[in-house]
């Protein structure tokens, strides 16, 4: 559940910062929008909207296996931690009570 949250909330940044980005392109640029929009054929149109599509499944694609790198590397980190004598001790410590309990 909190992934797809975080998925969501990923998806509306990256397409409020592609809206902001265009924008300030087309208006750095001194493009009328409205003049622009009635210039672009449907094909245009078509081929903007597949690569969006793809852009978008590049990304989901990326994040996911980025999301599995992280979780991969951070189970390593667990069991490749190094041993911490004062953890070691309190574990032989709890060990020596369980055997004297089952004596």
């Amino acid at each position: 559940m909190d992934e797809k949250k975080t998925s969501e909330q990923v998806q509306n940044l990256s397409e409020q910062f592609v809206e902001l980005f265009v924008a300030n392109l087309l208006t750095k640029n001194h493009v009328d929008i409205q003049e622009t929009k009635k210039r672009v054929t449907e094909e245009q149109r078509a081929q903007l909207k597949t690569t969006v599509e793809k852009l978008k499944a590049q990304v989901e694609e990326f994040l996911e296996t980025n999301t599995v790198k992280k979780t991969t590397e951070s189970d390593e980190n667990v069991v490749g931690q190094a041993v911490n004598p004062l953890r070691e001790a309190f574990i032989e410590r709890k060990r020596k009570r369980e055997n004297k309990k089952m004596s």
